[in-house]
């Protein structure tokens, strides 16, 4: 099986899950393990792990960013490295690469061809399509 590109991985796994979990925290206040489990591609268990580790009993939108702070799944990590980061308006080759965990020199190299420094999260795909 061929790899994914990290443009595709971008538009076909990232976008589409931010989108999903924009709609859910804008209409669940009562959000059940499974749903949460289910939408932030954790087992049970690890959620389960996670809400002892944070004291809390229930999940609920005001301790989801928690959750997904200490959670596995690919999107969680993002979320985590993009706040590690500071949660940049602007992207310097050295965050993007650590925030979606991809080759330096490559982003880099992608930086440079576009003739840019930072970029904004609108233009991330345009850097994305260069590595």
């Amino acid at each position: 099986m061929e790899e994914q590109k990290p443009i595709d991985i971008y538009n076909n796994i990232i976008t589409p899950k931010l989108k999903e979990l924009d709609i859910f925290l804008k209409t669940n206040e009562n959000m059940s393990l499974n749903q949460v489990s289910e939408i932030l591609e954790i087992s049970k268990e690890e959620l389960e792990n996670i809400l002892v580790k944070i004291n809390q009993k229930e999940i609920n939108q005001k301790n989801f960013l928690s959750i997904m702070l200490n959670g596995t799944s690919l999107i969680c990590k993002i979320l985590k490295r993009e706040i590690e980061c500071g949660a940049p308006y602007f992207y310097n080759a050295k965050d993007l690469s650590y925030i979606y965990d991809l080759d330096y020199e490559k982003v880099l190299s992608a930086y440079n061809f576009l003739n840019m420094d930072k970029i904004t999260a609108k233009q991330i795909p345009i850097v994305l399509v260069q590595i």
